[in-house]
């Protein structure tokens, strides 16, 4: 399962104009498979693309080719989604991507939290598939799967960070069915084997610790988050909370939108919550829409698997001087992918911009530095439970002491 900072939109097929001209070179002529595309601006005369442009006749020639000389038959279908996705994966960015039907729809299950699979997010970095977060009582986790593992193999296929797309979909499969992963730790490399099976991740949990301190756990920033969070907060708050912790350990990201919402809880209304950059340096604002919690204690507990949309709050809370932040450094994703609907059904998920904290402080491939550093030992069973979780205990010894603010 891919980790995303998204928005939603979607497209018409005249936004990919140049795509339908793919679409009838690849296409056969005279009676062929046109794929679906009724309407081009190209003229063909005597059986032969007219245009102007070589690399269009090149493309044609090597399609022809291959129906010409290949010693199967081709299914083209087949061909044109190969020669989409090729187009998309030349541009070197592993956060962009184009999906076939199937994988469109699962991408679009995963706002809901719910999917096939082995619950584990995965990025980029140093151009390795690195594992943000394996879900607890996920088959990731029980297996052994952790947070800072890089993905070598997938089924005794290599893969790296161009082709986490193709990894992905391997992973993903029918359930009760097994996938072998190839991890490496520690410079150590060695094979893990999970079944996949339905994954269901209760996103935001809340709950009363000592002396009036209220805990809130989010998972992800799926579909709907924003107002978990803030019923967890409130109901905390009429319980008698008067100090809390926002846990965003493991929490790979989600909806940006999501993250605004939840934001606005914490820092008055119309202060930036983040902007983003897009490649004609165009700036937008994101704003605060203001909250009931903008003057409460509280303490944001991060990791190196709190990334993207946990980032996002992460870098505004802190910039505000409206939380502390204690763990680790976290992963360190500061670009927005947006996704459009390409043809029926099929889907195109693009890097449109980078986004950065209210002071301007760049977030990809740096992370955020927590204020104060705890580090959980190696040899310290997960779980983590009370008893052992010293981040955790270090949140209450700080909170208790007033030390936030």
């Amino acid at each position: 399962m891919e980790e995303d900072l998204y928005k939603r939109n979607s497209a018409t097929k005249k936004v990919f104009k140049t795509l339908l001209i793919v679409i009838l070179i690849l296409g056969g002529f005279l009676g062929g498979s046109i794929f679906g595309a009724k309407n081009t601006d190209l003229i063909i005369k005597n059986s032969v693309l007219v245009t102007e442009d070589d690399s269009f006749n090149k493309l044609f020639e090597v399609k022809d080719m291959l129906h010409n000389k290949y010693y199967q038959d081709i299914d083209d279908d087949i061909l044109l989604e190969g020669a989409i996705k090729g187009m998309v994966n030349s541009v070197g960015d592993p956060y962009t991507i184009f999906f076939n039907s199937e994988e469109y729809k699962d991408f679009n299950n995963d706002g809901s939290g719910n999917y096939i699979g082995i619950g584990v997010m995965v990025g980029i970095k140093d151009n390795k598939i690195v594992v943000i977060t394996p879900f607890e009582e996920s088959p990731a986790f029980e297996a052994g799967l952790r947070a800072g593992d890089i993905i070598k193999k997938v089924n005794g296929i290599s893969f790296d960070g161009t082709e986490m797309d193709k990894a992905v979909s391997i992973i993903r499969g029918e359930e009760g069915k097994s996938v072998t992963l190839t991890i490496e730790r520690d410079s150590v490399e060695k094979d893990i084997e999970v079944v996949r099976r339905n994954i269901v991740i209760k996103n935001v949990s809340e709950e009363m610790l000592e002396n009036n301190i209220g805990l809130v756990t989010l998972k992800q920033f799926t579909e709907g988050t924003g107002s978990e969070v803030k019923e967890a907060f409130e109901s905390l708050k009429k319980s008698g909370s008067e100090k809390y912790i926002l846990d965003l350990r493991g929490n790979p990201g989600g909806f940006l939108n999501e993250a605004i919402d939840i934001a606005s809880l914490f820092i008055p209304k119309g202060e930036i919550v983040l902007y983003t950059l897009d490649k004609a340096d165009s700036r937008k604002d994101y704003l605060s829409k203001g909250g009931d919690f903008t003057d409460v204690d509280l303490i944001l507990l991060v990791d190196e698997g709190s990334a993207s949309a946990s980032e996002v709050l992460a870098g505004a809370l802190k910039d505000y001087d409206r939380a502390e932040l204690i763990g680790n450094k976290t992963f360190g994703k500061g670009i927005v992918q947006q996704a459009f609907t390409v043809g029926k059904d099929e889907g195109l998920k693009v890097t449109v911009s980078s986004y950065f904290s209210p002071e301007g402080k760049v977030i990809h491939e740096k992370g955020i530095e927590p204020d104060i550093e705890v580090e959980i030992p190696e040899d310290v069973e997960l779980p983590l439970t009370k008893d052992t979780d010293i981040q955790l205990k270090k949140a209450i010894e700080v909170l208790l002491e007033g030390k936030t603010n």
